[in-house]
């Protein structure tokens, strides 16, 4: 466990957005391309001719999916060493994330790379650090040169320990894991109206060659998404996403399994990527499949596959006007959102 101490003198920075100029642009559908508007356009068509229950089937029907060749070698016996918190939720050997730490002999963590359209090692999807992890997690932080954590949990939920407390909660507050010393220096809300999402700066020292190194993290953690269920809708997911978006290191992604709020929010930034490139994405089983072939067990379960969509309609139907004028296709948004609805209650 970490050494806590805490500085009682409040701090008075601000943790600052990344800067407008790093980020990479919000995707804007009436200034895309029009192959990509063209894309928009069939991915919210299918959406709404499948309808909840056509998507439901759809996610049940490849509920067990995982990659043919799928390997699990280093994960073994991980379990009982309380390196992997759930027996029935692998790493699989391929895109896993290899530790390469000065002095230590083992190399596992339960961790992947995911690759979109714009950078083979976008994400690093992981499990919430456990006590024998949370080393591993911060070595990985280093290693990965990683600026940007998104923490899909609490670190209690319904009375179950979900993930270990890795991080510093409070301003001035320090915590040390082995040769790595982590400290908060600010504290802000996503938004002012985005208060479930809490961002931390946090200031990461580590020792390397005998010199004393030091980097920024950002820290953000979304306190009211369920396990196994869904948030509200609002457009959160789009404004967390914005933010992270401009890192240009692996953005470390995680709940507790690290599979399924972990893989809808990357699932959203995946599809997201496709369409403004203009590439085809309308066939959703597949992207599925894509994201799987990477992370074995991806959205958890058809609430959340619902959930990507029902985001995707709100922030292309809602926010952009696609169909605003066809009478047909906002018929059947209307009918997708009352089902959707009473369905996620």
């Amino acid at each position: 466990m970490g050494k806590k101490t805490s500085e009682r003198k409040k701090s008075r920075r601000e943790v600052k957005s990344v800067p407008q100029q790093q980020q990479q642009q919000q995707p804007n559908v009436a200034k895309c391309q029009a192959n990509a508007r063209m894309e928009v356009e069939r991915w919210v068509r299918r959406a709404l001719d499948k309808g909840v229950d056509g998507l439901r089937e759809e996610y049940l029907s490849l509920k067990r999916y995982i990659p043919e060749d799928m390997t699990t070698n280093a994960f073994q016996g991980t379990f009982e060493a309380g390196k992997s918190r759930y027996k029935d939720v692998p790493c699989q050997d391929k895109c896993r994330v290899i530790l390469r730490w000065p002095g230590v002999t083992k190399d596992y963590i339960h961790a992947n790379y995911v690759a979109t359209p714009i950078d083979k090692k976008r994400f690093i999807c992981t499990q919430g650090p456990m006590p024998n992890s949370v080393i591993d997690f911060w070595h990985m932080i280093v290693q990965e040169e990683s600026d940007t954590i998104v923490m899909l949990t609490n670190t209690v939920e319904k009375g179950l320990n979900k993930c270990e407390q890795y991080w510093p909660n409070d301003v001035g507050d320090t915590v040390s894991f082995g040769d790595i010393t982590i400290s908060n220096m600010a504290v802000r809300a996503l938004a002012p109206d985005e208060t479930n999402v809490r961002v931390c700066l946090l200031k990461v020292q580590w020792k390397e060659g005998g010199q004393e190194k030091t980097r920024e993290v950002r820290h953000y953690q979304w306190v009211n998404w369920p396990d196994r269920g869904v948030p509200p809708c609002r457009l959160t997911s789009m404004v967390l996403l914005s933010n992270v978006r401009g890192s240009k290191k692996p953005i470390v992604v995680h709940c507790s399994a690290g599979i399924g709020r972990t893989g809808a929010i990357v699932a959203i930034e995946y599809i997201l990527e496709k369409l403004q490139q203009g590439i085809p994405c309308e066939s959703m089983d597949q992207i599925l499949k894509e994201l799987r072939n990477q992370r074995p067990y991806t959205i958890q379960n058809d609430m959340q596959y619902l959930y990507v969509h029902r985001v995707m309609l709100f922030y292309f139907i809602d926010k952009y006007k696609v169909f605003a004028d066809n009478d047909d296709m906002m018929a059947k948004y209307k009918t997708f959102i009352a089902n959707y609805d009473k369905i996620t209650g």
